[in-house]
């Protein structure tokens, strides 16, 4: 059986965040996917599988153009069977997921990164190559031609090429000293040092709000879950809030009912 299949909710996983994920599934697989709920496709989970066991999905019968239910439910359904065929026990709530919903994709995300970094042997992992050509809605323009292998995990930039110093001509020199700053004195290097630790301080705080926060709403999803199919009012209110997209307002009105309206950008 591979490796993370039963990996837990309280797990470190389940606290990644939006824009870590999608850094990471960019970068393995040259695209530029801007939101979770883009995932809701199934077609690049579809790709992250054949980097983590090749040859287990046949990625022309991948449908990168998937635009309806039916279409993500046969690529979550390509997934499935090479779950089952490299054993990973996992249950993919097709149903779900398909409906573009920001936290049932992320929890997918996060539990599905934590199964590859577990079970990915790492190296080059040529992406644009494997696609055999195939258009994205997420593609980079100027990504590696067919053939030519990417990294796939991120590189540390590229130092810029050395050039030879040149003289200053001396009617610039004036100029030049203006623009040098001073030699940082020690107090100067103290009250940095003091403001990364405050900065870091911070940080650390943010992301506790930040765990903390989120491990309510995930109880009060798993609460609505309970209830889902029992034609509850107030829960249906809750789930209208809950699932709501960044694209989209949320007023809750005097009568207790939620309402949901998209962001106009005029």
């Amino acid at each position: 059986m591979a490796l993370g299949s039963n990996i837990g909710i309280m797990e470190g996983a389940f606290f990644v965040g939006k824009t870590e994920l999608l850094n990471w599934v960019n970068d393995l697989l040259q695209l530029n996917i801007t939101r979770v709920e883009q995932m809701a496709t199934g077609a690049a989970y579809c790709q992250i599988i054949d980097a983590v066991f090749p040859g287990s999905i046949k990625l022309s019968k991948v449908n990168w153009q998937a635009k309806y239910d039916h279409e993500y439910a046969q690529n979550f359904k390509l997934l499935q069977q090479a779950f089952e065929k490299n054993r990973v026990d996992k249950y993919i709530e097709v149903e779900k997921l398909i409906k573009a919903r920001s936290l049932d994709n992320l929890e997918f995300l996060q539990w599905f990164k934590r199964f590859v970094d577990l079970n990915f042997r790492g190296g080059d992992y040529p992406a644009v190559e494997r696609r055999h050509g195939a258009k994205t809605p997420w593609d980079i323009e100027g990504s590696a031609p067919h053939g030519e292998v990417k990294r796939a995990h991120a590189s540390p930039p590229a130092r810029a090429a050395v050039s030879p110093p040149t003289r200053t001509p001396k009617n610039n020199e004036n100029a030049l000293k203006k623009v040098v700053p001073k030699k940082q004195s020690k107090e100067g290097h103290e009250n940095e040092a003091k403001q990364i630790e405050e900065l870091k301080s911070q940080n650390e705080s943010m992301e506790k709000e930040r765990d903390f926060y989120y491990g309510k709403l995930r109880a009060v999803e798993l609460l609505c879950d309970h209830y889902d199919g029992q034609e509850n009012p107030t829960i249906h209110e809750v789930q209208k809030i809950l699932f709501a997209t960044d694209e989209e307002t949320v007023a809750v009105n005097d009568d207790g009912t939620v309402s949901v309206t998209p962001i106009r950008h005029d």
